[in-house]
């Protein structure tokens, strides 16, 4: 039992301050996939808000709300949520994202939920507390066809900006 406090303590003296210094971020960004497996095709445009908090300016913890556009005929404009853990060098202009996706929220048009989980790197530039990114990600998931189910790749390049708090 004595192990287990000293252990609680040593942790909750490393984590305090990170959360001290803790700041809060907005992303808004545009994205565009594409399906690379076999059927080929075009993924929606999306609209991305992602709200969050930056720990340390190393670690990003965002939930991501996105907003999938009708684009193409028969489709309908749809919700998803992105929860998203980003790794942010503070020297360097790269970055780091686990994306883990709940698509199809509104469920319109008959498409069931999607669950997906990839990840992303990219570029950013910023000045101050403002700065603009782009990113190339992988969100493999699985796809129902009137053939059955398949597992697919989609990749998705996206383009944004963000707000430091």
């Amino acid at each position: 039992m004595r192990k287990f406090v000293m252990a609680a303590v040593l942790t909750l003296s490393v984590l305090l301050p990170a959360v001290s210094q803790a700041g809060l971020v907005v992303e808004g960004s545009l994205g565009q996939g594409a399906q690379v497996s076999s059927p080929r095709a075009w993924e929606r445009i999306n609209f991305m808000v992602a709200p969050g908090v930056s720990i340390l300016s190393l670690l990003r913890l965002q939930l991501g709300i996105v907003g999938d556009f009708a684009d193409t005929s028969g489709s309908k404009t749809d919700l998803e949520l992105r929860p998203m853990v980003t790794i942010v060098p503070p020297l360097l202009p790269i970055y780091g994202r686990a994306i883990f996706a709940i698509a199809n929220l509104a469920g319109r048009g008959g498409a069931k939920r999607e669950f997906a989980y990839g990840a992303a790197g990219g570029v950013r530039f910023g000045l101050g507390p403002i700065g603009v990114f782009g990113e190339v990600g992988v969100l493999p998931r699985s796809r129902d066809y009137p053939s059955g189910s398949k597992f697919v790749w989609i990749i998705e390049g996206r383009v944004g900006a963000y707000l430091e708090f």
